[in-house]
């Protein structure tokens, strides 16, 4: 079945909602496969192995966030901050077990209560989806050396997860799970609606024109909660990696969102306009090709000359007609910087 799906391409929360959809789609039925492509510069098209139409893909969707919102992954809270052991009476309030960034974390008895409960959290997954999700999201680290004479945690943390940590703000507590509960609380007909863009419903921003449902992923906007579920599942074909450089300036690496000296951060994603599986995709944005392509066109953006590059060679034997350059804005709050990505320039290849 093929389904054409209103986008913007110069949006990477629209590339993000489309591998998303394609992956709680193919989680549903091992037996099932999707493809992705881009039509033009408003459509991409998704095609499944099957007859789902898109009422069948909103029940899907529907079910996904239902079975989400019960997981033990985004309910486990847990006292991590204490500075002694548990029952001393200094513990602190409760944070979300699964969420890839908390900060002082208590030693040694708050890493080792968090590593217990992530270990139970990650016991009840109950798909390969599940466990691709939250490994691709990363985890507090305490193999990333001290940053201003603290463990560095925060550093074994996606990149593509952008919550704004102002007071005690949490990904998995503060967007995941109550983005997981109201998309299961809406009918199959306002699902559907919002992944086809017919009307735009955002609970969990209260409607709100400068909402931060996106997480990071496009301006703050009002911002459709189905359509948010999907492109924050598309985390999961972006995998962080652990870098044990101790004492280093810079976070572990995650696929296609890069940070290079200046600071320089942007994301690179590939445009293709042959259906893609999408295994193909998630093989693509964490090929070093990928990243090479981007770096170059970053340190060469003022460069009109032309330039032989193998990476693009790569990314176009594999298909890539053009990629996606998005910078990334960081705002100038020091202690909790506020991150989105910016509309992107379309380089062709």
């Amino acid at each position: 079945m093929v389904i054409p799906i209103p986008v913007d391409i110069t949006d990477a929360f629209s590339h993000l909602m489309m591998v998303g959809l394609a992956s709680i789609l193919e989680d549903d039925d091992s037996e099932r496969r999707c493809m992705i492509r881009w039509i033009d510069f408003r459509q991409a098209e998704l095609t499944t192995s099957d007859d789902l139409d898109m009422k069948a893909v909103s029940v899907i969707v529907s079910n996904h966030a239902k079975r989400w919102s019960s997981l033990k992954a985004l309910r486990s809270r847990g006292e991590y901050t204490f500075s002694a052991e548990p029952g001393d009476g200094k513990g602190s309030s409760p944070h979300a077990t699964m969420s890839p960034r908390l900060s002082a974390l208590g030693v040694p008895g708050g890493w080792e209560k968090l590593s217990q409960d992530r270990e139970s959290a990650i016991d009840n997954l109950e798909t390969w989806g599940d466990y691709r999700y939250f490994g691709a999201l990363g985890q507090p680290s305490y193999w990333s050396g001290e940053r201003n004479k603290k463990l560095w945690s925060d550093a074994g943390a996606s990149r593509w997860e952008m919550v704004t940590r102002n007071q005690g703000q949490e990904f998995v507590q503060g967007r995941l799970f109550p983005l997981a509960q109201k998309v299961a609380e809406r009918s199959i007909k306002a699902i559907q609606d919002g992944l086809m863009g017919t009307k735009v419903v955002d609970e969990t921003g209260k409607n709100s024109a400068t909402s931060r449902t996106a997480t990071g992923l496009h301006v703050p906007s009002k911002t459709d909660n189905a359509r948010a579920w999907c492109a924050l599942q598309g985390v999961s074909a972006f995998p962080t990696w652990v870098c044990t450089s101790a004492g280093s300036n810079d976070r572990d690496p995650s696929a296609a969102l890069l940070q290079l000296k200046g600071p320089i951060r942007f994301a690179i994603l590939p445009i293709t306009d042959r259906p893609w599986t999408v295994t193909k995709y998630r093989s693509v944005v964490r090929s070093r090709a990928l990243a090479e392509f981007g770096i170059e066109q970053q340190r060469h953006a003022t460069d009109s000359t032309t330039k032989i590059s193998p990476s693009a060679e790569w990314l176009r034997e594999k298909g890539v007609r053009a990629c996606v350059l998005f910078n990334q804005f960081v705002s100038d709050n020091a202690s909790a910087p506020e991150r989105w990505l910016e509309p992107g320039n379309i380089v062709p290849l």
